[in-house]
């Protein structure tokens, strides 16, 4: 009786294998190797990391990150006139201006009444998976404002138009009145805002990127 061997070409054909390895090796290594590291840079020109108060007074001559989490508009804007034409929503953003300076500008919200940011964005492609890292700054998305006496920020709403954005409300914040953590703020309509409710997150700038994603969740 003749054998024959059995080699790989005469096995059944797997192709899916063959791109499946790539891709499970290529996710472990990301999720072992890369976010961990991520997620331990603390702000690397400050010495030790900061402990967060959730509540505290801020303190004079600190550095802080400051960004809106929410943002609701009234159904209406300050004339009284649908935002858009037809029943489309606003398309919600803001800027906060500092000492008459733009200091941070958002994202576009679009068709909405009520609009959230994360203040956390980490963009990497996978040139990044060679081993690059992350430090605080790069990954908060919020004005950097210093705490001083009687100081003041602005935050002004907008609905983005193509032509011309329309002001939904400009609201003047005193730092003496925020907290660390989640500040809830309501408004009343009126001719100049149309801007119904804001919640402001502050965060102190010399923490770890780990401390302040768990504040901000």
């Amino acid at each position: 009786m003749t054998m024959s061997n059995t080699t790989d070409s005469d096995s059944p054909k797997r192709p899916w294998l063959h791109l499946a390895i790539p891709i499970l090796i290529v996710g472990c290594f990301a999720f072992f190797f890369l976010l961990p590291d991520k997620m331990k840079q603390g702000q690397e020109n400050n010495s030790p990391n900061q402990k967060i108060d959730e509540g505290s007074s801020l303190r004079d001559g600190e550095n802080y990150y400051i960004f809106a989490s929410e943002i609701e508009l009234f159904s209406t804007n300050p004339k009284g006139d649908p935002w858009d034409a037809g029943e489309n929503g606003p398309d919600i953003k803001y800027r906060i201006l500092w000492k008459g300076n733009q200091v941070f500008q958002s994202e576009e919200k679009d068709d909405s009444l009520i609009a959230d940011w994360s203040g956390l964005s980490i963009e990497f492609d996978w040139s990044d998976l060679g081993g690059k890292t992350i430090s605080t700054d790069e990954a908060i998305k919020a004005a950097r404002i210093r705490n001083e006496e009687e100081g003041v920020f602005e935050l002004v709403v907008e609905d983005e138009d193509a032509v011309d954005d329309d002001l939904a409300g400009r609201v003047e914040i005193k730092l003496d009145e925020l907290k660390v953590g989640k500040n809830k703020r309501k408004l009343s309509k009126s001719t100049t805002n149309a801007v119904r409710r804001i919640n402001v997150q502050v965060l102190p700038q010399g923490s770890s990127l780990k401390d302040l994603v768990e504040l901000m969740r």
